[in-house]
């Protein structure tokens, strides 16, 4: 029992349980959103990642975390310190898109019984695989790794250091800019999905999930950690001479699971109606897409969205802009083509 990493089960069930009381895991709540046709999910977006940024600000304050802002996910590729993200964050926007699903999301799919739930698990499986194997040919060499790390992308991280600011004060902004874009899409986009909570009220309790995250393992929320890791649990199998690697963020998972399923069993949650429907390719492709652009990107939704905006990193900034640039992209480009 002592070896069952409960703090993360903890930490995972609240944040699925905040997820799934948002309304933020249905497919229609993330493909609409990629046709610009109901915001759904940025208002529960923004104040998701609101809200995270004064719980990791308090986190701060009462020294229960030393979590790092995010820094630039290089890969060995030219094109700058924020390749990896600008790639990463375009494959996983092209993910969203086609899955209606974010590698966070995916368990609550799976227990609320969205259809296309199982072939997108069954590809971000896949992905895991497939990123695990191509982790050693993308990762930049030491010499590479040890040139980055004196440009000003990696010596300063956030907006607020590269400006001066106080982290109180860019958080004060931070809350400014969410607000305005909270204010404005309820006023120009009042149509919500269905839901146990409006979507303010759901990121706002996503935003408290933070804190527990912070107070249970002292680090920020992110999903797609455990993917990856389940990938590199099936290369390991082929050679088990080596260290077994580490399943630490699939307690994460575990907890997402049960926190969707507890609040889906004892609460009136209306049931996504399938007015979206993902072919099981399409479905296969885009989970492939979720997990190898979130970890190229160095995150996923929740880990650039929600933890490292809400931190004021740059990188995350690059990342969440290539993700939703892509995935209203691709969205366009598949209604046009009537897919």
């Amino acid at each position: 029992m002592n070896s069952i990493p409960w703090r993360g089960v903890i930490s995972g069930a609240l944040f699925g349980a905040a997820l799934t009381a948002a309304g933020m895991y249905t497919p229609s709540t993330i493909i609409e959103q990629m046709n610009l046709t109901n915001f759904h999910m940025l208002k529960a977006f923004l104040a998701a990642s609101g809200s995270s940024a004064l719980t990791i600000l308090l986190g701060y304050q009462l020294s229960l975390t030393k979590c790092s802002p995010r820094t630039p996910a290089t890969i060995s590729l030219p094109f700058g310190p924020y390749n990896g993200n600008v790639i990463g964050g375009i494959v996983l926007g092209l993910g969203l898109t086609l899955s209606g699903a974010c590698p966070g999301t995916v368990w609550s799919q799976l227990v609320t019984g969205v259809p296309s739930a199982i072939p997108v698990l069954a590809g971000t499986v896949l992905g895991g695989i497939l990123y695990s194997f191509l982790k050693p040919h993308i990762t930049p060499s030491s010499s590479q790794i040890a040139t980055a790390k004196n440009k000003p992308a990696f010596r300063k991280p956030t907006l607020t250091q590269r400006t001066g600011l106080s982290k109180a004060n860019g958080v004060a902004l931070y809350e400014l800019l969410c607000i305005t874009g909270i204010l404005s899409a309820n006023f120009f986009f009042p149509r919500n999905n269905p839901s146990l909570l409006s979507p303010i009220q759901g990121g706002l309790l996503v935003g408290l999930s933070q804190f527990t995250s912070l107070l249970l393992t002292t680090s920020t929320l992110g999903s797609s950690t455990a993917f990856e890791q389940i990938g590199d649990l099936f290369w390991w199998s082929f050679d088990t001479s080596k260290r077994r690697p580490s399943l630490r963020n699939t307690a994460f998972a575990v907890g997402t699971i049960l926190g969707s399923f507890i609040l889906t069993r004892y609460a009136d949650v209306p049931i996504s109606n399938g007015k979206i429907v993902i072919g099981t390719r399409r479905a296969v492709l885009g989970g492939v897409c979720l997990v190898v652009g979130s970890r190229i990107a160095g995150g996923c939704t929740s880990g650039h969205g929600i933890s490292g905006m809400s931190m004021l990193s740059i990188s995350s900034f690059v990342s969440v802009a290539a993700m939703f640039a892509a995935g209203i992209g691709s969205a366009s480009f598949l209604r046009h083509r009537g897919i």
